[in-house]
């Protein structure tokens, strides 16, 4: 009986120090392509993991986007992620590591497994399971921490949101279609219709979406979904909002009538893409 104690003592004791560990870090950069990857941002995994991390409270940014400026002075401020892959003939299998600036392993989380046939599905459900150990975690980013390197300067408090503006030119002309937001896992859970405090209704083609209200801005769901396809990053101004979501960065705004109108830039195409979604009156 007094082993078993012990054992679960070192592993809370383990996990505790896991989440002091992180806590000391503000930024977490996200590879454009992983090593078991053929492609960059191979089936929007890059992107689901930058969103996971995002939605967790973490300040995330691709690999190669413009870094902000105190982690230009001190690089150790953030941790470089990765997937590790060890899939079999039938499953899917994914652990999830970070690193800090000298190349040492802070964190490895748990496997996450899935069976499903499809590369895409399988891919996304194994990254979500592993995910699952972040989660646990309860991340808090320390302002006030010592710098992860010792003779570092002090991280200023205030720090800039990503420029995204940039990606969406005023000029081009917008398209009367857009592409279709990407499938998120249903869960047991639903979201009610019913406008509650905090949150705001609205419809588009004939599906009902919600916004729900948090610190930093706005969670976008779809009517019976239990989790946010996209974030609404309140600006500096606060007059708009930097949209985040698995496969697409652009800019939100409400309308005078109260529609969410947002907009993204198609690379693709090469046009900026407006997507309307009316205000649900009561």
């Amino acid at each position: 009986m007094k082993k078993l104690l012990f054992i679960i003592f070192i592993m809370f004791s383990f996990s505790a120090l896991e989440a002091q560990n992180l806590n000391d870090y503000k930024y977490v950069i996200v590879p454009e392509s992983f090593e078991f990857s053929k492609e960059k941002n191979q089936h929007q995994l890059n992107s689901l993991l930058k969103f996971l991390f995002e939605r967790e409270g973490f300040e995330t940014l691709m690999n190669g986007e413009s870094r902000p400026e105190d982690l230009q002075r001190d690089n150790c401020l953030g941790l470089d992620a990765n997937v590790i892959e060890d899939s079999g003939l039938f499953t899917t299998k994914m652990r999830i590591t970070l690193e800090d600036c000298r190349g040492n392993l802070i964190f490895t989380s748990e496997e996450g497994t899935s069976r499903e046939k499809d590369f895409k599905k399988a891919w996304h459900e194994a990254l979500r399971r592993a995910f699952e150990s972040v989660e646990a975690l309860n991340y808090n980013y320390k302002a006030d921490a010592p710098p992860a390197t010792p003779a570092t300067p002090e991280t200023p408090e205030v720090v800039e949101e990503p420029e995204v503006a940039t990606e969406v030119p005023q000029e081009e002309k917008t398209t009367p279609e857009t592409p279709e937001e990407p499938e998120v896992v249903v869960q047991s859970e639903k979201i009610s219709e019913d406008k509650e405090p905090g949150t705001l209704n609205f419809e588009k083609d004939g599906t009902y979406f919600q916004l729900q209200e948090n610190e930093n801005g706005y969670a976008l769901y779809q009517k019976d979904m239990s989790e946010p396809f996209a974030l609404l990053i309140r600006s500096k101004e606060g007059k708009s909002f930097i949209y985040n979501s698995v496969t697409r960065q652009g800019i939100a705004s409400f309308s005078e009538n109260g529609d969410l109108v947002v907009e993204h830039f198609d690379a693709s195409k090469g046009v900026s893409v407006k997507t309307i979604y009316q205000a649900k009156k009561d």
